[in-house]
């Protein structure tokens, strides 16, 4: 087994240095055998393909892709035994459970092989901005995970979130971690609690934010705090790690592990700087192989694809706001989160961005035609903000949404570890 863990950890190490025609190369060979995998030993992929008059020989290339239909959640959901490959039994593999922030929980099976390719790529994330072995890492997780993949050399220390601050304190301050992972919405508050002596004594050189929307407000309040500069990935319980950013701040796609399409309004493959919505197609999971998955996602590919870093991995934009967060309206209108999340942020960066006008908010849909939109003063706050957030929301939902703005001294968090800006509380 301790092979095998090397082997994988070499093998995702070797993509690094590969250059963009061995990546792609790379990319197009794994997805022809998921697409032939997935043809021969699922129920679900066969008919698709089939209803698509498609054969797996078809596609050649992450291009070919668009012959087939995209797949939602709720796809998976109702045709959820159907999409398991006959290849693998349920009791060998590993599960792994979506938060379900959209109501919808999903059981993700992962072979184990596959998930040492996760958990290597997990690695990789880090590396990218100075993780090194013999260095320390402390993440932060609903339920910490012991991957048994250290070999001696990645010291780690896993941590619950729920745990009082003061006991998150002392392990900081003994553990001293070179690397944190952590949520942005929880290092926030982390932060706040948190001495600038304590931060000095820890000494934390980098910080990985990861699992929800990061706010430049908070991404530079988390640097101010932590006196560190911050980095983002972006993964996914379906897909493992999808993306990370590199020292230089770019996003670089791990197209060694997904096909990732951006789509435009019509489906259709947006063009560099398009912003639009983001398909993926995992490589590496044979167990419950993902196909075409819209996972709620908004980006864009860059129009400069190349980084200083050395990385030839594809970069794309910011990862922007969830689909399942998108508001509904009566005539079934749907208005995207990230749609919604512009009409807030953009007064705010007309008072600059080193202001502070709110210090947090939560806009959130409970009726068809109502929401409300809560918000707590900053240091830097002024009552033009809210007439510009007024004309905002006059624009984007006309007379078909009204809101109701409403002062809080403190918004209590959604009932979930992870923070939403953005809810839509009605089915």
């Amino acid at each position: 087994m301790i092979i095998k863990k090397f082997s994988k950890l070499r093998d995702v190490s070797i993509c690094r240095k590969m250059d963009t025609r061995q990546l792609t190369a790379l990319r197009d060979d794994r997805l022809r055998k998921m697409i032939n995998h997935a043809y021969r030993s699922t129920v679900f992929y066969k008919n698709l393909m089939n209803d698509a008059g498609i054969k797996p020989a078809d596609i050649r290339t992450a291009k070919d892709l668009v012959y087939l239909p995209t797949i939602s959640k709720a796809d998976i959901q109702e045709r959820y035994t159907d999409i398991i490959s006959d290849r693998f039994n349920e009791k060998d593999c590993l599960v792994r459970t979506t938060s379900g922030s959209s109501g919808k929980m999903l059981r993700v099976l992962w072979e184990k092989d596959s998930f040492l390719t996760r958990i290597s790529m997990y690695y990789r994330c880090l590396s990218m901005i100075g993780y090194t072995p013999f260095k320390k890492l402390l993440y932060f997780l609903p339920t910490p995970e012991k991957t048994g993949f250290t070999f001696g050399l990645f010291r780690q220390r896993g941590l619950e979130p729920k745990m009082p601050f003061m006991d998150i304190r002392k392990n900081l301050l003994e553990f001293k971690p070179d690397i944190l992972a952590i949520y942005p919405s929880y290092a926030v508050e982390l932060g706040s609690y948190l001495s600038s002596d304590d931060i000095d004594r820890i000494g934390i050189k980098a910080i990985s934010l990861n699992s929800e929307m990061i706010l430049p407000h908070d991404q530079a309040e988390i640097e101010r705090k932590f006196k560190c500069p911050t980095y983002s990935e972006y993964s996914s319980v379906e897909m493992g790690f999808i993306a990370s950013m590199c020292k230089k701040k770019k996003i670089h796609t791990f197209n060694d592990n997904v096909v990732l399409e951006i789509l435009d309004s019509d489906g259709n493959p947006a063009l560099p700087g398009e912003r639009g919505e983001i398909v993926l197609t995992s490589l590496t999971n044979y167990a419950m192989p993902f196909i075409r998955y819209r996972i709620g996602d908004y980006s864009h590919f860059s129009k400069q694809n190349t980084c200083s870093c050395g990385l030839h991995f594809p970069v794309i934009g910011p990862i922007e706001g969830r689909k399942d967060d998108s508001f509904v309206m009566a005539n079934g209108r749907s208005i995207p989160a990230w749609k919604i999340y512009e009409i807030v942020e953009r007064p705010l960066e007309e008072f600059g961005m080193d202001k502070m006008v709110l210090s947090d908010f939560y806009l959130v849909q409970r009726k068809i035609d109502m929401a409300n939109f809560f918000y707590v003063k900053g240091p830097d706050f002024h009552d033009s903000y809210l007439s510009k957030l007024e004309e905002g929301i006059q624009s984007l939902f006309g007379n078909d949404l009204s809101v109701n703005i409403r002062e809080m001294d403190n918004i209590d968090r959604v009932k979930t570890v992870k923070r939403k800006y953005i809810h839509r509380d009605i089915i």
